[in-house]
């Protein structure tokens, strides 16, 4: 039992323990000091668990997700919140460290040394898991506004003076990838929520309401946020895909008249390249004719070409 004893630190009669992917040997070491239930076991050890909430007789675990991101790929994943409240402790796993949770686990500690006796509802788990998951929700929101200044620098890039960049749809891909993932990691917090803030109801009155409300607005928040990066992103991506079709268009379009003149000037030196007798032949003032003809073939497709528009 003391593998873990460094990580447990109490306060007030609460007991606050974090690990940052713990080992089969420290869940179970967890799960014989609180007593907790076998299936709470297997989905702490399972990685693949959805976002839910289970109440047992005394004991609540909780599984949530929150966004992490990856800088080499540029793309985010899931980091696991696996959290176990009982009476007088909370107990939280994560798949991937986080120095925020370190900075609120701080914090918090000074809080609660300076509390005041009308605050006895702040040394409770459900007041630390909503310092928990407040602290998260603020960091998802600084994410998204640079989210959003992002994809300011991508629209201007695409209608910029260099022209669509392969470099661009990459990016917007990526963009539309993650918006899309965001807004599935965080929508079913919302049923999760709503169950927690009933709970605080009947154990705490109205002593955490404000808090658990302050969740509920926040995670509305970045939901809408999520929304809008998420029609951002589509948006940029359909306008990318209508640009680089006309660019294309024009393209064939220029590539088309220039296969139309070359084959009418094709046409007129085939007919000189028949093995049979044809006017002018042997007189070398005729090849220079045929030149300024083609010239002049190929000058007016053009010409004409542009004032109907095709290029």
């Amino acid at each position: 039992m003391q593998m873990l004893q460094n990580q447990i630190v109490s306060i007030k009669g609460v007991s606050r323990t974090h690990v940052v992917r713990p080992t089969p040997d420290q869940i179970q070491e967890l799960a014989d000091r609180y007593d907790l239930h076998d299936l709470i076991v297997e989905d702490v050890e399972d990685a693949r668990v959805q976002d839910k909430i289970d109440m047992y007789d005394d004991h609540t675990f909780i599984v949530l997700h929150f966004p992490k991101y990856d800088t080499v790929k540029k793309r985010y994943f899931g980091n696991e919140f696996n959290i176990i409240m009982g009476k007088d402790y909370i107990v939280s796993f994560t798949s991937y460290e986080t120095s925020h949770i370190a900075a609120i686990r701080h914090e918090f500690n000074e809080d609660i040394e300076r509390m005041e006796k009308s605050e006895k509802f702040k040394a409770s788990p459900y007041f630390v898991l909503y310092t928990m998951i407040d602290v998260m929700y603020d960091k998802m929101m600084s994410a998204l506004i640079k989210f959003q200044r992002d994809l300011g620098i991508l629209e201007d890039g695409i209608f910029g003076d260099k022209g669509l960049q392969t470099s661009l749809l990459e990016e917007l891909l990526i963009k539309r990838r993650n918006s899309t993932m965001l807004k599935h990691m965080l929508f079913p917090q919302k049923e999760i929520l709503t169950e927690l803030h009933t709970m605080t109801e009947k154990l705490y009155g109205g002593e955490l309401d404000v808090y658990f409300e302050d969740l509920e607005y926040k995670l509305d928040k970045v939901l809408g946020m999520i929304a809008i990066v998420n029609e951002t992103t589509v948006s940029l991506s359909e306008t990318y895909g209508s640009l680089a079709s006309v660019q294309t268009n024009q393209v064939v379009s220029v590539l088309t008249i220039y296969t139309v003149v070359i084959g009418l000037m094709t046409l007129i030196t085939g007919f000189y390249g028949m093995n049979v007798a044809l006017p002018g032949q042997g007189n070398h003032s005729v090849v220079r004719l045929i030149i300024i003809v083609m010239w002049w073939v190929g000058v007016s497709l053009m010409v004409w070409s542009k004032k109907k528009g095709w290029r």
